[in-house]
């Protein structure tokens, strides 16, 4: 088996008709303030990286339900964390409750309907990198590896309606 750790997943979370994202609390030592997909680090105790992005999921939203997990995405490498990072798709059923304030300061949702490949544009402070697509949603600037997964994500679009 590969060893697992030093690995993270994020969770791509279908609620209804949009993603679930959310921003770091400003509190959190690393990626404070910005906006991600929920997911952390692998841990021991989890047996794969979809069990990582689901804990890490729970850890970070009040969610009453059941996450259903159906494609787990090419993992995407960060040179900032020098870590893979596992996008893991799944449907949730259930109901959002609020989130954990000492991770979160707040959660919102992007509506698959705007998930468009015009809505990405490249990011002008960091031209020459990898990641470096961005976009403006709801008040926030949304970029890095989350505006890199769901770049990828629209060419699935019709299969997560």
């Amino acid at each position: 088996m590969t060893n697992m750790a030093g690995h993270f997943a994020v969770l791509v979370g279908i609620y209804n008709d949009s993603i679930v994202l959310t921003k770091r609390a400003k509190e959190l030592r690393a990626f404070h303030g910005q906006i991600c997909l929920p997911g952390g680090a692998y841990d021991p105790t989890d047996n794969d990286y979809t069990m990582t992005a689901i804990r890490e999921f729970y850890e970070e939203v009040n969610f009453e339900g059941e996450v259903n997990p159906f494609f787990c995405f090419t993992p995407e490498f960060s040179p900032v964390a020098k870590s893979n990072i596992y996008p893991i798709l799944a449907r949730l059923n259930g109901k959002i409750n609020g989130f954990n304030h000492q991770e979160v300061e707040k959660i919102f949702y992007l509506k698959l309907s705007d998930l468009v490949d015009n809505l990405f544009k490249i990011n002008p402070n960091i031209v020459r990198t990898f990641h470096n697509w961005c976009f403006d949603y709801d008040g926030e600037f949304v970029w890095g590896l989350t505006a890199q997964i769901l770049k990828n994500l629209c060419c699935y679009k019709e299969v997560l309606l």
